[in-house]
């Protein structure tokens, strides 16, 4: 072996020992425990004063799940007695002669004893040991949207449940338990300042990522303590912590309990969080308000208080976090205009493909809840601008009238969301983003009741020429009015054949995409197809006509000669081809005050020139 070879691997051997020998005046090793052990636990159940709760060792279950052995405790206080194993104590340290044996972080359904399953601590040690990682842009395993077609698809026409759901079932597989039978205890889902609702919609989508969703406070602002500030007393064994999710003007805030402290590392739950690997979330203190007995499943009431770090690490067996570490969250200014004057909303939500989204879609949810009549009609305009590092801003305009507007909003926004930072190509380094919806109680639309194409004075349409298109509109409950719009033919247009489709932009939006796929290969094309999209507040003209053209990586080529054609269709390099058969030079556009409803194809019979 090479000197300094030698020399690292017996600074690492001294390194390990070290480490070995401080936990070990601390810690309990699994081999040491066995039935009949009696001990104690601690966590809070009121405020911020540690308790403590008695502990019977029943036996360990070993190698329950790859990697994972448990044991098995029954517990006995006061408030379990008369609340059971509540949600909240997860990771509540459990003490043998004074040492840690592990984290209270399991039980079972419809136990007739407080029997929980307790994670022993060498298993949640070993999280230090899995490194930062690469934070991807995938990270919880859920499949990116992939398909721009499918992606306005499902923008289109798919119900706003449906697209929650579908945010909140990517992590349904993740919350269950390797644990033959056991659960994880239910972590409260502490959400402040949250139309009740919102808390009431998406509860249901939250309890199947393991969360209970309930009301909550807050105790201070967020504020990152510098590492070292109050040394190493910010938390101890058995304190409440939070994974906070969002904070600002909205929080939701994970709370449980810190099992170990080690310097600055401080490990928690017990179980996992939503077992996402690497994280970068931030990480607070909590304050618990009373214990709620229930016959389903008791839990804590917390608010959430200052943030002191960043949680690094979500495992099977259990959170890990440092103090004074800062989290990467993304900051959201949400702006809305209702009948009184406009109030402005600040909140920063964690980095992640799949729990932004739906963290994003809660807070617009709750926000137009607080214009927004319960029934009735009402109309809402949505101007967006989404910054991404190293990208010109993306600019979003969509409107919704009747009784579905508000769930729209949500979903539309989640769905958005969801396609551009589950992409496949790279991380979309979101910047920024800022909403602003315009709530209006009246219902502001405009039917497409006629359109018509005014012909040149000639009687024909040649390539080149100008004509006029004329639409009429009946808004709800007024006076019908009409737009016109000029449109050049143009010269290139083969004789023959073509269409002119008058209708919203959402509209235009769908036969688009139909007629020319977009295939994106990169972040920036991913992006383009953002661009693209057009609102239904636009009172839109398109010219469509024959071509036959190809979208091949991720580029729209038109009007393709046979023989390039064929070159095109049959390079396999750039993966599948998709064939085009028509033609769609940009649109004209006009934003109207007014969700354009309906549409009119125009057929346009072009002569060639004599």
């Amino acid at each position: 072996m090479h000197p300094n070879n030698r020399f690292l691997a017996t600074l690492s051997a001294i390194a390990v020992f070290a480490v070995a020998t401080t936990l070990a005046a601390d810690t309990m090793p699994l081999s040491q425990v066995h039935k009949g052990m009696k001990g104690y636990g601690v966590t809070v159940f009121e405020g911020t004063r540690l308790e403590r709760f008695d502990v019977e060792i029943l036996g360990v279950l070993n190698h329950i799940a790859p990697g994972q052995d448990l044991i098995l405790a029954k517990v006995d206080s006061p408030v379990v007695k008369r609340a059971g194993v509540i949600a909240g104590m997860s990771g509540s340290p459990i003490y043998i002669d004074d040492k840690v044996i592990g984290a209270l972080a399991y039980s079972w359904n419809f136990s007739k004893e407080p029997i929980a399953g307790i994670t022993p601590i060498d298993e949640m040690l070993q999280m230090d040991r899995a490194g930062a990682g690469a934070l991807s842009p995938t990270t919880g395993g859920a499949a990116p949207v992939q398909n721009a077609v499918q992606f306005l698809n499902t923008l289109a026409t798919a119900t706003p449940d449906a697209l929650v759901a579908m945010e909140a079932s990517l992590f349904h597989e993740r919350a269950s338990s390797a644990i033959t039978n056991a659960t994880p205890l239910a972590v409260p889902l502490s959400m402040s300042s949250f139309d009740a609702g919102t808390i009431s919609r998406f509860g249901k989508y939250l309890d199947g990522m393991g969360f209970m969703a309930v009301p909550s406070g807050t105790t201070s602002t967020s504020k990152v303590l510098p590492s070292g500030e109050k040394g190493k007393a910010v938390f101890a064994p058995g304190d409440a912590i939070a994974g906070v999710l969002l904070d600002g003007d909205f929080t939701v805030a994970a709370t449980g309990t810190v099992t170990f402290v080690d310097g600055e590392r401080v490990y928690a739950f017990g179980h996992p969080f939503l077992d996402m690997g690497a994280i970068s979330f931030p990480m607070a203190k909590s304050e618990v308000v009373t214990v709620m007995p229930s016959l389903a499943s008791s839990f804590k009431f917390a608010n959430t208080g200052e943030t002191v770090g960043a949680l690094k690490q979500d495992r099977a067996t259990g959170i890990m976090g440092y103090v004074g570490a800062t989290a990467d969250t993304i900051p959201v200014e949400l702006t809305v205009d209702g009948s009184g004057a406009p109030q402005t909303y600040r909140v920063r939500m964690v980095r992640h493909t799949q729990l932004s989204p739906l963290l994003l879609a809660m807070a617009a949810d709750s926000v137009v809840s607080n214009v927004q009549r319960a029934a009735g009609e009402r109309t809402v305009m949505l101007d967006s601008e989404i910054k991404v590092e190293g990208f010109a801003p993306i600019h979003l305009r969509e409107g919704w009238a009747g009784a579905q507007a508000r769930q729209a909003i949500p979903a539309y926004l989640a769905l958005v969301a969801n396609y551009l930072m589950s992409n496949e190509f790279q991380s979309a380094p979101l910047e920024s983003v800022k909403l602003h919806l315009r709530h209006n109680d009246e219902l502001k639309t405009a039917k497409i009741v006629e359109a018509s194409i005014v012909t040149p004075d000639h009687g024909e349409i040649h390539p080149g020429d100008t004509i006029t298109v004329r639409t009429i509109l009946k808004p709800f409950r007024g006076e019908e009015f009409t737009e016109t719009f000029n449109v050049v033919i143009p010269e290139t247009q083969e004789p023959g054949s073509a269409y002119l489709l008058v209708g919203s932009g959402s509209v235009l939006n769908q036969v688009d995409f139909s007629l020319v796929p977009p295939d994106p290969r990169t972040l920036g094309q991913v992006l383009a197809v953002l661009q693209r999209l057009e609102s239904s507040t636009d009172l839109t003209v398109g010219f469509y006509s024959s071509s036959d053209g190809a979208v091949t990586a991720g580029v729209y080529l038109p009007n393709l000669p046979p023989s390039m054609r064929a070159v095109v269709t049959d390079d396999s390099s750039n993966r599948a081809q998709a064939v085009v058969k028509y033609d769609t030079p940009p649109h004209m556009t006009r934003s109207m005050p007014y969700i354009i409803d309906g549409a009119v194809k125009l057929d346009v019979d072009v002569k060639a020139r004599m």
